[in-house]
């Protein structure tokens, strides 16, 4: 019996010895160990002080490729994110540091190799910075209405990122539409950082992150300003032109008070005895519950130039055929006496020579008369800024019958 069971364990035991033979047989032929490469395996930047440096390149940029062995079913499912690398920053400084990377495979999985085994990291310092808020306005308010100076509360804010970031931001905008509003607008906005091309900045945060923001939308008229002017220039002078400057002013009020106000005065210009061009600086006259809408415009003024011109005479010979007749009763022809009638014309110097006889309107008003002759006044009209001073002769012998 002691016999028999001694034999049964050593079949035991070359068969257990069998099967393990067997079985690193099957995996060296069926499972064995191979070599593979994992590309773009990631690199973690670990213990960087983030409150004072950022990495000027953008860290998924950093990668290495990581040579492995091990069996073919573990090695053959292996995959970038399977593989940990990592650079430690640990008391770098702002600028370049060429860095150590340390790798580690899964268990049951040999390292070979990697590459690169140092890379070049750009530290930048973080640092803060004082920007004032710009406000951004989108849309158009009601017709009728306008968008006066917005204001930012608090009107700065702290900008924190890399010094690369901070140096390319032009401005910290916040944007409010105003698109058909009619009312002012309060209201609590978040931040964005833009640079000279109007493109977002990123990698930069504020405090506060937000910021309220008041728009002021106002009932606007535009008025004209018109001159108050005193007196006359000088005798054989002539108003050639008046210009003002701004022609006309955008106002706020109540709207019933806009709609109601058709003009602005400016105070008196005395232009009593003027020889030359005269200018003056004169504040334009607001009405009561009335305000400049640009708020630099407090006390507006306007700048009024006034542009004289000496006088002289001209004369013009008509025939007495260019004579209109009118207000004759239907039943009676006319006729006047054949004569040439000379007009003398004053106006501004330098636009006299442009007067001609197409600019006049000469006629005899025979209003009443009946038929036989009369001496009828000439009389004539001619476009500002001409007048007639005199007409040689001033009467002419009108001729009335019945037709």
């Amino acid at each position: 019996m002691r016999n028999l069971s001694s034999g049964e364990l050593t079949i035991k035991i070359i068969s257990v010895i069998a099967a393990l033979v067997m079985w690193l047989y099957v995996m060296n032929e069926q499972n064995p160990n191979v070599s593979y490469v994992i590309r773009d395996v990631p690199v973690n930047f670990v213990n960087l002080d983030e409150n004072r440096f950022v990495l000027k390149e953008a860290p998924e940029n950093f990668l290495v490729n990581v040579k492995v062995s091990g069996r073919r079913s573990i090695v053959a499912d292996l995959g970038p994110d399977d593989i940990y690398a990592e650079v430690n920053l640990k008391g770098r400084m702002e600028g370049e540091n060429l860095l150590h990377v340390s790798v580690s495979v899964p268990p049951n999985v040999e390292l070979l190799d990697f590459s690169p085994k140092e890379i070049l990291v750009n530290l930048e310092s973080v640092i803060e910075e004082q920007i004032p808020v710009s406000i951004d306005i989108n849309g158009t308010p009601q017709n009728g209405f306008a968008v006066a100076k917005p204001v930012a509360k608090p009107g700065e804010v702290l900008v924190k990122g890399s010094r690369s970031a901070l140096d390319s931001v032009r401005s910290v905008v916040a944007q409010v539409d105003v698109e058909d509003k009619n009312s002012d607008i309060v209201t609590a906005l978040q931040l964005r950082a833009i640079n000279s091309k109007g493109d977002p900045v990123k990698g930069v945060t504020f405090r506060p992150e937000t910021v309220e923001i008041i728009v002021p939308i106002l009932p606007v008229k535009d008025v004209p300003v018109t001159p108050n002017m005193n007196g006359v220039p000088a005798e054989g002078y002539i108003i050639r032109n008046i210009r003002t400057e701004p022609s006309e002013l955008r106002i706020t009020a109540e709207r019933d008070v806009l709609q109601d106000l058709q003009v602005l005065n400016t105070s008196q210009i005395d232009i009593s005895g003027i020889t030359r061009t005269l200018t003056r600086e004169v504040p334009i006259n607001l009405p009561r519950g009335v305000k400049a809408f640009e708020e630099e415009q407090a006390a507006p003024i306007a700048r009024v130039t006034v542009e004289v011109e000496q006088l002289v005479l001209r004369e013009l010979s008509l025939s007495s055929r260019n004579i209109d007749i009118k207000n004759l009763s239907s039943a009676l022809t006319a006729s006047v006496e054949n004569m040439d009638i000379i007009l003398t014309v004053s106006g501004p110097e330098s636009i006299i020579d442009k007067v001609n006889e197409d600019m006049f309107e000469v006629f005899v008003d025979v209003s009443g008369l009946l038929e036989g002759e009369h001496d009828v006044i000439i009389k004539s009209e001619v476009p500002e800024p001409y007048t007639i001073t005199l007409t040689e002769p001033d009467r002419i012998k009108v001729i009335i019958s019945r037709e």
